[in-house]
């Protein structure tokens, strides 16, 4: 991989993670910016997300096979929300995915940290303010920013399950 990649990819990361005021672990930041500096190379997979990841779970693929899809989602949910929207999906499923291919290969602190990384990546593009739906999607699928900026607009993101009494 170039090292001007992987160092413009560490200089983005830096920037996200001054703007969002998380704090990711060396660990996590280097992993975001190799990530992204592969992704900078090679264009990310991001149709049928779903099915690719239900296939490789039935498959029992590889964990270098579920941390490719983990990346994809990572990319997708951060960097191409609105093509997820239009495809009809919701954020919290994509990130859900992620988290969950993360852990079935073994990154048990990039599943955990999931949100907290894509939040940084979304901070670090500087991107419009998003519609009240979009930020609660987010906000249920465990963002951070996403919650606190409700927070500031009296808004909680009360669970997408309706109750029946």
């Amino acid at each position: 991989m170039q090292n001007a990649f992987v160092a413009a990819a560490d200089e983005f990361v830096g920037e996200g993670m001054r703007k969002s005021g998380i704090a990711l672990t060396e660990t996590l930041r280097h992993y975001i910016a190799i990530t992204l500096a592969r992704f900078m190379r090679d264009n990310p997979r991001l149709d049928r997300l779903t099915i690719r990841t239900v296939a490789a779970f039935e498959a029992r693929a590889p964990d270098s096979a579920l941390r490719q899809l983990g990346d994809e989602c990572l990319i997708a949910t951060s960097l191409f929300e609105a093509r997820l929207r239009r495809a009809g999906g919701s954020l919290r499923h994509y990130m859900g995915l992620g988290q969950t291919a993360y852990d079935a290969a073994a990154m048990t602190e990039q599943a955990f940290c999931f949100p907290h990384m894509r939040d940084v990546i979304v901070s670090a593009t500087g991107t419009a303010p998003r519609p009240l739906s979009a930020l609660v999607d987010a906000a249920r699928g465990g963002s951070t920013l996403a919650r606190a900026e409700l927070e500031r607009g009296n808004v909680v993101p009360f669970p997408a399950r309706r109750w029946i009494g």
